[in-house]
C-alpha cells in the first residue's frame, strides 16, 4: 500500500488531498497544530494516521513522519501555510512572522524530513506555493514574497536531489474556498476570481502529480490572466493590482 503524509492536512487543500488519497487506497498521515479542531471524524478512515505536529519545528515533524512512515513514504506534501493579506494594510509583526514560519521554514523542514525518508528508495515532495508567484512586482504582498521563496527553495531541491530519485513538485493554486480564506472575506468570495472549491484543487493535483507534473498551475483561465500582466510595464501592474486590491476590500 502507499502512503502519504501531508502537513496542515486537517483543513482545506491538505484535508481534501488526505480524503482523495484514501478514495485512492493509500494510506495516509496527517499532520497539524490542532488536529481535532474540526470535527472530520477521524476514526471513520482505516488507514488515516493523525498527528499533532507543528510543520514548523524540525525534530517533532521528522518523528511523527517517521512513525507515520514504517520504512516507506511515497509521497509527502507540504500543504501547512499561512495567509493574511497585506495588499493595502499594514499587518503585524506576528502575522508577518506567521507567514514566513508556516510558508517558508514549514517547507523547508518537509523537505528534509523527506530527503530524511526517502534517501534510499526515492520519493515525490510536493511543495504548495500560490499562483501569484507568477506575478514580480515592487509591491507584491508578503505572502507572495513568501511563496516565490517556496518555489526558489523547491528549485535547489529540485536540482540537488533529481539524480537521487526524490522528486520536487511545485503547486500554484489560485484562488481555493478554504477555511482561512473564507473568514478572511467574511464568507463572501464574489470578488475573488475563479474560485474554486477545495476538493476541485484535490482532483485537480491528484491527477496532474499521476501524470508526473513538475508544475501545476490552476486555474487555467487565472493563469493566461497573470501572464498577461506580467508583460506590463511594473508601474502601471502595480496600478493595477493596487486598484484590485481596493476594488476587492470594498464590498
Amino acid at each position: 500500500m502507499k502512503t502519504v503524509f501531508i502537513t496542515g492536512g486537517t483543513s482545506g487543500i491538505g484535508w481534501a488531498l488526505a480524503q482523495r488519497y484514501l478514495q485512492e487506497g493509500y494510506r495516509v498521515g496527517i499532520g497539524s497544530r490542532m488536529p481535532y479542531k474540526e470535527d472530520h471524524h477521524f476514526n471513520t478512515y482505516a488507514n488515516l494516521s493523525v498527528y499533532t505536529v507543528d510543520a514548523t519545528d524540525f525534530i517533532s515533524l521528522y518523528e511523527a513522519a517517521r512513525e507515520f512512515s514504517q520504512g516507506q513514504l511515497d509521497l509527502f506534501i507540504a500543504a501547512a501555510g499561512n495567509y493574511t493579506d497585506s495588499a493595502l494594510e499594514t499587518i503585524s509583526w506576528q502575522e508577518t512572522n506567521a507567514m514566513i514560519d508556516n510558508n517558508i521554514k514549514a517547507t523547508l523542514n518537509s523537505l528534509e524530513v523527506a530527503r530524511e525518508l526517502m534517501k534510499n528508495k526515492g520519493g515525490k515532495v510536493v511543495c504548495i506555493a500560490s499562483i501569484s508567484t507568477f506575478l514580480d512586482y515592487t509591491e507584491a504582498t508578503i505572502y507572495t514574497r513568501c511563496k516565490q521563496a517556496v518555489v526558489a527553495v523547491a528549485k535547489a531541491y529540485q536540482r540537488a536531489y533529481r539524480d537521487k530519485g526524490i522528486h520536487i513538485v511545485t503547486v500554484h493554486p489560485g484562488y481555493v474556498a478554504t477555511p482561512r480564506l473564507l473568514a478572511l472575506n467574511k464568507d463572501d468570495l464574489s470578488k475573488k476570481q475563479y474560485v474554486i472549491s477545495p476538493s476541485e484543487a484535490a482532483d485537480i493535483i491528484y491527477t496532474d502529480l499521476a501524470k508526473g507534473k513538475q508544475l501545476i498551475v490552476f486555474p487555467k483561465n487565472m493563469y493566461r490572466l497573470i501572464r498577461f500582466l506580467q508583460i506590463l510595464p511594473k508601474g502601471l501592474l502595480q496600478r493595477i493590482m493596487h486598484k484590485k486590491a481596493k476594488w476587492q476590500k470594498n464590498k
